[in-house]
């Protein structure tokens, strides 16, 4: 147990639901012992190691059981069920807010957080240094936190979180609200502590995790139903978010065998105002990534059921790809492609096309889909257009891209010249 830094044992966390408030006082009152409530089970029987200095990320869709989790390390929440193990001292960095008075100001907060740590007051002051350089937001730490913004606020509570030179370092999706700079840098701090501290992140940005994380743990309805190696756990995870998504549709299924993906969204009543209207789409990717990973060269490939009320001679079918903040990085229409002219026939058409995933910045990315009449310009046509239809997410594997593509040096030499 001595290499141990936390162990869960068969932890269960159970939580009554009530239909109205009154149930609540209702069960409570009652001389028959009558159940107004149904349990909700966050955790089911979760159990794991953390050996000292590892570092372990947490994934899974909403819902899972992952902040669930991290809440029972910290002792923020107590379990219905089971014991949880932690071997040293715990510095968190849980939802923003946690743990600081709004009222005290910045300083004040430090000293409060470093208290409740464990450490004395003049321990603390022999960090508050490295402290304000990390947060660095200047004279607003002498002001209230709740004058703050998301981000100062991030700043200081990562600041404290991370310099008190903690044996168990736990993040739950609390960096995403800092700058990308700032991100970077508590980044960087993470990598130092690897090997000394024993982290655990629960995050949606998987590139991250696959970095600073040799093992993931991936949760589902309250369970631990993968641990290990992070590229299966992502492709699992990917699996699990698919499967979710097939079951929210009660929609008529077609063959989808050779694809991964599909998705039926709303019909809408076209008659009247548009020509055609995108009823199905389906995709698949071909390559050496996995699931919905992407890397340099996989064949993206899409097909989409149309609906036209009218024969169509020159219609446009367009794609357009966009970062996690909405900036266009790429897209191609079949008319600026050189496509071979088409038609489209009235009643239900079904069209393929397929283009090369370029090497581009890790990172989370949505293809919308869209289909026009002729001189009609795409995106002024909002009934043709699914926006973000499609998320994927872009690997390098392992690769550094400086900027949105990479474009490699080719044809390198030295020569000596004296």
């Amino acid at each position: 147990m001595s290499d141990i830094s936390i162990k869960v044992d068969d932890l269960t966390k159970v939580y009554r639901l009530y239909s109205k408030p009154i149930d609540r006082l209702k069960e409570s009152l009652s001389l028959t012992k009558k159940c107004y409530h149904r349990e909700h089970y966050a955790l089911k029987n979760v159990n794991f190691e953390i050996k000292k200095g590892e570092t372990v990320g947490i994934i899974g869709v909403n819902g899972a059981g992952k902040s669930t989790i991290l809440k029972i390390i910290t002792g923020v929440l107590n379990p219905t069920e089971g014991n949880v193990t932690v071997n040293g001292k715990i510095s968190a960095l849980l939802e923003l807010g946690a743990g600081f008075n709004p009222e005290y100001t910045g300083i004040e907060n430090i000293y409060l957080n470093g208290t409740m740590m464990g450490f004395t007051r003049d321990e603390v002051k022999q960090r508050m240094d490295s402290i304000l350089e990390f947060a660095d937001i200047g004279d607003f730490v002498n002001q209230p936190v709740k004058t703050y913004s998301s981000g100062m606020f991030v700043r200081l509570a990562f600041a404290v979180a991370i310099n008190v030179e903690p044996d168990v370092l736990i993040i739950d999706e609390a960096l995403s609200v800092g700058d990308v700079f700032f991100q970077q840098k508590c980044y960087k701090k993470i990598k130092e502590l690897t090997g000394k501290s024993t982290v655990l992140i629960v995050s949606h940005d998987l590139n991250a995790m696959t970095k600073f994380c040799k093992r993931i743990i991936v949760m589902a309805d309250g369970k631990n139903v993968f641990d290990g190696e992070p590229n299966e756990a992502i492709a699992k995870y990917f699996k699990i978010k698919q499967g979710a998504m097939r079951g929210e549709s009660k929609n008529e299924r077609i063959d989808t065998s050779d694809f991964r993906e599909y998705k039926v969204p709303d019909a809408k009543d076209y008659s009247g105002k548009m020509n055609v209207v995108i009823e199905k789409y389906f995709y698949s990717v071909e390559g050496e990534g996995f699931s919905e990973n992407c890397g340099k060269n996989d064949e993206f490939k899409v097909s989409m059921v149309i609906n036209s009320n009218m024969d169509i001679e020159s219609p446009i079918i367009g794609y357009q790809i966009r970062d996690k903040y909405g900036n266009e990085v790429f897209g191609q229409t079949s008319l600026t492609s050189n496509v071979e002219q088409f038609e489209i026939r009235e009643g239900r058409n079904i069209i393929n096309f397929s283009f090369d995933w370029p090497e581009i910045r890790e990172g989370d990315y949505f293809i919308t889909l869209g289909i026009g009449n002729g001189t009609e310009v795409l995106n002024q046509v909002e009934e043709c257009w699914i926006n973000n239809a499609i998320h994927v997410t872009a690997t390098t594997h392992g690769k550094t891209i400086f900027g949105v593509f990479n474009n490699d040096m080719k044809e390198f030499e030295i020569n000596k010249i004296d």
